[in-house]
């Protein structure tokens, strides 16, 4: 009886999604979604975050096809119990960031952009604003990334807020409330990160 429980909780429609969405870099429809979603639960926290960031490797997917998504297919793409954190950092820190990801190829981003050159990040934009090194941004990350996973270990004693609220259940709640408005998700590729000519 707990399985069948589980399972029918399980097959509940968050929403639908009227393209197929895929995981690819240095942007990918996949990524973008999954950025926007955490964006958007931490300014519900703090309307000061701009910043959205997640690891490439943490999406564990690589497609989910048009139509509607369930839980089951959340829990699929992010099956870590990651916490959405908020992390005060400087404009040198984001560049430090941003060239962690040109390095990698591209992460999933949000409010932020930039190209990558040489293994390096150029060009940074923080809501269509040059980066200013001086200035402290707020970004929303998981509590891995804080940590020091993914060799991100220079944000460990940055001034954070970690939430109780899983990174998963902010794609969740950004899928009902598009389906609440009677909206298929329709993330599209805005050269978020792209390569330099």
């Amino acid at each position: 009886p707990y399985k069948r429980g589980v399972d029918t909780q399980m097959q509940e429609v968050l929403g639908k999604t009227d393209i197929m969405l895929t995981k690819a870099q240095p942007e990918s429809s996949l990524g973008n979604f999954v950025a926007d979603a955490q964006l958007v639960a931490a300014q519900k926290i703090d309307k000061k975050v701009a910043i959205s960031v997640c690891n490439y490797g943490g999406i564990r997917l690589p497609y989910i096809a048009a139509g509607v998504i369930t839980k089951e297919k959340i829990y699929e793409l992010m099956p870590f119990d990651n916490m959405l954190t908020i992390v005060e950092v400087s404009g040198s820190q984001v560049q430090q960031l941003c060239d962690v990801i040109a390095k990698a190829k591209g992460w999933p981003i949000s409010g932020c952009s930039f190209k990558i050159k040489d293994g390096k990040a150029i060009d940074i934009q923080v809501n269509n604003m040059p980066l200013h090194e001086n200035l402290m941004y707020k970004l929303a990350i998981s509590d891995y990334l804080v940590n020091g996973g993914d060799n991100i270990d220079f944000l460990k004693f940055c001034k954070k807020k970690t939430t109780a609220i899983f990174i998963r259940d902010t794609l969740m709640e950004y899928l009902l409330q598009l389906t609440a408005k009677n909206q298929s998700l329709h993330p599209i590729i805005e050269n978020r990160i792209s390569y330099a000519e």
